[in-house]
């Protein structure tokens, strides 16, 4: 009875177990069908910082098995170079992504909008003016058009998206129209005047002379952009995960019912809703916004300008400070920043510091110019170089470092010019010419061509420069290079003004 009782006592105990383990299964599951969201935020002027922040939150959501990326897109635009880097890197990953213009995707942030498989916009967003501009802001020449026309035209095919309506966002010499039809197609200006003589219906969408840009309607109504949302929940709720050929995708409900009635229901199959999503969102950190700072190319110029300026004031006056000091800090600065931009330029920083060693030298220790100072300008030009080609395209590079060049020549020809009138240099420099007229005399006017030939004992070690009696006069002299211990016999080989050139006499 009593093993009876103990046995029916545990029942219950069984029966709880087992109910809190299929809680913790079905827990499991729910976790399991949970889908995972990663968040970029783009909200600075595109650059080489903002590429490599991107491309690091990629590869953030691929470690973490993310199915999908969503880029919070707010930007005027920026550098072309490394917005075609920031596509390539959308490009490369397999995880569905889709931009969120909240706001405004202008320039560079159009092409990366177009670039995703999917368009969000808020209302009263715009989209377009891809027009590519030179550093001084005017309009880049045909050759530089061209090469973001077809980039964009490009991108918007591998999406699916009219290419004729990303051309126009690039070029203003093209005229788009809307058919009767609904289709949107580009017309060259003299196609489109044929057009017309012809008398065909057409609704200009954008005339020549102008760049395309789209309100969040005209997105929508064109087919540019797939949806509209006011914020991140709203476009989660609208988006799901389905697997088309094994291949993964973000849809919103209407394009899962097109794809379904196009390709059939079984070869749509739908993975999760991205509704109740876990979103980790990547955003811009202060640490990110300084390196975005540093390695723009306006301010890695300056910075590798005062650099160098400090540099030279430092070779110029005696001692180690302050300009020294700040020349350091710059070149740290300009080198550091690109390094966190994961530029590998340590080797670029070694080979400068080597190159300042040599010209050091050149100056301080070696007569006249040769070897050492163009070894140290070759390894100084040739490491900025280095830095700003892996940071920017070979043109936006050849500019920027041409502009530093000029910028730190012209900041050492005006320091060099007033460096000596102001009073801290004429502390350690003596600030009056002592002229001949003056009274004052490099040399005695003794004739030492006399001693050409005599002979003499070494009174110093000659090392080259030093003392020996000749004809009972001490007479400062040189070696030729060689070393001459003192008491040693020399004799005079040639005299040059005031220098008195000697050899040692064999025993």
């Amino acid at each position: 009875m009593k093993r009876a009782r103990k046995i029916k006592n545990r029942v219950p105990y069984h029966f709880l177990m087992l109910v809190i383990g299929c809680l913790f299964i079905n827990h499991g599951a729910m976790a399991a069908d949970e889908a995972l969201v990663h968040v970029i935020d783009i909200r600075n002027e595109i650059g080489s910082g903002v590429s490599s922040y991107i491309s690091q939150g990629i590869l953030l959501a691929e470690e973490a098995g993310a199915d999908a990326i969503v880029f919070d897109v707010d930007t005027p635009g920026g550098r072309v170079d490394s917005a075609v880097n920031i596509i390539r890197a959308i490009q490369g990953t397999e995880i569905p992504t889709v931009a969120f213009v909240n706001r405004q995707a202008i320039s560079a942030g159009a092409m990366i909008s177009a670039a995703c498989s999917q368009i969000v916009m808020t209302s009263g967003g715009t989209i377009g003016d891809s027009a590519p501009v030179n550093i001084q802001g005017q309009e880049a020449g045909e050759k530089a058009i061209s090469y973001i026309r077809a980039t964009i035209r490009a991108t918007a095919e591998r999406q699916n998206r009219n290419p004729d309506i990303a051309e126009a966002m690039v070029d203003k010499e093209i005229v788009l129209v809307r058919l009767p039809d609904g289709h949107i197609v580009k017309l060259l200006p003299e196609e489109y005047l044929e057009e017309v003589d012809a008398g065909r219906e057409m609704e200009i969408l954008c005339a020549q002379g102008k760049l395309l840009t789209m309100t969040t309607l005209e997105a929508l109504e064109y087919e540019f952009a797939d949806a509209q949302a006011e914020n991140l929940s709203q476009l989660l709720e609208l988006y799901e995960i389905v697997e088309i050929d094994g291949v993964k995708m973000a849809l919103h409900a209407e394009d899962v019912t097109r794809k379904q009635e196009a390709l059939g229901v079984g070869q749509v199959t739908r993975v999760k809703s991205l509704a109740d999503a876990q979103v980790e969102r990547y955003a811009v950190t202060l640490a990110d916004s300084i390196v975005f700072f540093l390695t723009s190319p306006l301010i890695s110029s300056v910075l590798l300008s005062l650099g160098m300026l400090g540099i030279f004031i430092e070779i110029r006056t005696p001692g180690f400070g302050i300009p020294g000091f700040l020349g350091l800090l710059c070149l740290g600065l300009f080198f550091g920043g690109h390094m966190l931009n994961q530029i590998e330029a340590e080797w670029a920083a070694l080979a400068f510091v080597v190159g300042i060693a040599l010209i050091v030298l050149e100056v301080f220790v070696i007569p006249g110019f040769g070897v050492a100072g163009i070894l140290g300008i070759t390894l100084m030009f040739g490491s900025v170089f280095f830095v700003f080609k892996n940071a920017y395209e070979l043109g936006t590079a050849i500019q920027w470092l041409s502009l530093s060049v000029i910028l730190t020549c012209t900041m050492a020809i005006l320091a060099a010019w007033m460096l000596p009138k102001t009073q801290t240099f004429q502390r350690f420099a003596l600030p009056t010419v002592m002229t001949a007229d003056m009274g004052y005399h490099s040399a005695g006017s003794e004739d030492f061509q006399r001693y050409v030939g005599q002979t003499g004992i070494a009174l110093t070690p000659l090392r080259p420069a030093g003392s020996a009696r000749i004809n009972n006069k001490r007479v400062d002299v040189i070696t030729e290079g060689d070393f001459i211990a003192r008491d040693t016999t020399v004799k005079v080989l040639e005299v040059e003004g005031a220098k008195v050139f000697v050899e040692a006499l064999e025993e």
